[in-house]
């Protein structure tokens, strides 16, 4: 048995030292039943290692998977609705390269050179990686940037290693694709995607620790960028909605497979939002090589019998519609006003400042996008798609510059007057209650 003594009271310390063992070899009680003899031992450490191995496997698995199934199933559909020409390795071949396009990787198809990524399958990707490094963060309990490297290091890894293999395997039949090219294409939307999704479960996103005038900036920016995508989208609907019959009858050559067509022409929906906020930027689009469509020039040639097509203009917008040109001047001038009167401070170097953070922000956005959603269909005729994206960023930037940093200055003119009105309003409505004079009687009992 043990007798713990008596003990002045202060910080605790080790249970093992302030015991004193009593000789009990007089006690009849087997060693079993005598479990208040034993000292608790510590319990061990959680392993941190084998948890964050363990939680980036089973995370970075369940993201393929729910990102290569449907496309797998997709495929298989349309394999048997065909006649099932080809063999089985060809159909799983042709499901990993669609699922290695949308990681933005290039690959051949037969005699065609396809580079054009499917914005649509890439944000899904994005989002499940990003959902996966924040999963294997919470697994290991990180909270600091220790953790974000540990957590999204080895889901980056794992998951390049993923790709590399799909590259390797994928090069059967008619299919072809070059490992070194895909990693090269592939890599960065991994380390982006599972950085931010590790980093913002942590808590640990740049974006808390910077300064209120960068982030009123930056989200100013982000959401002029924001609304003209979503002005583009717009007219991408107007655009099919006007040429909805020839859209049908380029289904209806498909046939049984117009189902399939269509499929992936809502994948490239988020494409042709891009290419129609170029045309509304200025700059246009091409759809081939030595092809332009802008809004008072289209020179293109012929087209494939593909959806996406159908809806391209086929001629220059009438007079009463060039308005459109200048959106993106009309949603930059609007959104700085807005940055002006959700600022609480008023200083014109600060306005200025985050005025063209915000253009330059826009501009790099859409600049981004227009990069992402261009490529190649063919090597001869479809050599050359989507916008030019220096051309747009740097249009775009005059664009958002004017916009944005002239409404914010002449926006500040008029909140400053407003301010200052509302401080007069509000000092005029104050009433001030003085003190209460000392009376006689407590100037009498001080004197006493």
């Amino acid at each position: 048995m043990e007798q713990r003594p008596r003990r002045r009271p202060g910080p605790a310390r080790n249970a093992q030292r302030d015991t004193v063992r009593i000789d009990d070899s007089a006690n009849p009680l087997p060693a079993q039943s005598r479990t208040d003899t034993a000292i608790p031992s510590r319990a061990k450490a959680p392993r941190r290692p084998r948890a964050l191995v363990a939680s980036a496997l089973a995370t970075t698995t369940w993201s393929i998977v729910v990102v290569f199934t449907p496309i797998l199933v997709c495929v298989i559909l349309g394999w048997w609705q065909a006649g099932r020409e080809g063999s089985v390795a060809t159909v799983v071949a042709a499901a990993g390269i669609a699922w290695l396009s949308g990681h933005g990787v290039p690959v051949d198809i037969g005699p065609m050179h396809l580079s054009v990524t499917p914005l649509a399958l890439t944000a899904v990707i994005a989002w499940r990686l990003a959902k996966a490094a924040a999963g294997t963060t919470r697994a290991i309990g990180g909270r600091n940037a220790a953790a974000v490297r540990a957590a999204a290091g080895l889901v980056t890894i794992l998951y390049t290693g993923a790709v590399a293999g799909a590259a390797a395997l994928c090069g059967t039949g008619p299919f072809s694709v070059d490992v070194l090219p895909a990693l090269l294409h592939a890599v960065p939307l991994v380390v982006a995607a599972t950085a931010y999704g590790a980093a913002r479960e942590a808590g640990v996103l740049p974006w808390d620790a910077a300064s209120e005038w960068l982030r009123r900036g930056l989200r100013t920016g982000l959401t002029t960028a924001g609304a003209l995508l979503a002005c583009g989208a717009a007219a991408t609907g107007v655009a099919f909605a006007v040429r909805g019959p020839v859209v049908a009858d380029t289904l209806a050559v498909y046939g049984d497979e117009s189902w399939i067509v269509a499929l992936l022409s809502l994948l490239y929906l988020p494409n042709l939002a891009v290419w129609a906020a170029a045309y509304l930027v200025g700059p246009g689009f091409a759809v081939g090589a030595g092809t332009a469509v802008q809004a008072e020039l289209v020179e293109i040639g012929p087209l494939p019998a593909f959806p996406v097509f159908a809806a391209v203009p086929s001629a220059p917008l009438p007079d009463y519609a060039t308005l459109l040109i200048g959106l993106p001047l009309m949603l930059a001038a609007v959104f700085g006003v807005v940055l002006t009167y959700r600022s609480p401070d008023l200083r014109a170097p600060r306005v200025t400042t985050a005025a063209i953070l915000a253009a330059a922000t826009a501009a790099a956005t859409l600049g981004l996008l227009s990069y992402l959603s261009g490529g190649a269909a063919g090597r001869h005729l479809l050599a050359d798609l989507g916008p030019d994206p220096l051309a747009v960023a740097g249009i775009g930037a005059v664009q958002f510059l004017i916009g944005l940093v002239g409404a914010a200055m002449i926006a500040r003119l008029f909140a400053v007057h407003r301010r200052a009105a509302e401080a007069e309003l509000v000092r005029r409505d104050t009433v001030v209650i003085p003190e209460p004079a000392p009376s006689r009687e407590d100037a009498l009992g001080f004197w006493a």
